[in-house]
């Protein structure tokens, strides 16, 4: 019996713009550890000016890096371990 491959638990996140991607991503992901979601963020209010901390600077640039591939390529996936 061949060990089963470690499934990292994940989110399939699919940009609002493209519903075309939704079904393609839910098939390729049946089965797998991981959520498809479409991204609910359009028009999100922007937070209040505040003095962010060097954790707060880290998490929104990984949120630019996510934004950018829901931008560009309409869908992203990203680790639930984070």
């Amino acid at each position: 019996m061949e060990p089963s491959p470690l499934v990292t638990p994940a989110w399939c996140i699919v940009s609002v713009y493209r519903p075309d991607l939704l079904q393609e991503a839910k098939t390729r992901f049946a089965g797998d550890d991981v959520d498809v979601v479409v991204d609910r963020r359009v028009g999100e209010r922007r937070r209040p000016e505040r003095a962010e901390s060097d954790e707060s600077r880290a998490k929104d640039r990984r949120r630019l890096s996510i934004d950018e591939y829901l931008r560009t390529q309409g869908l992203v996936v990203v680790s639930r371990q984070n």
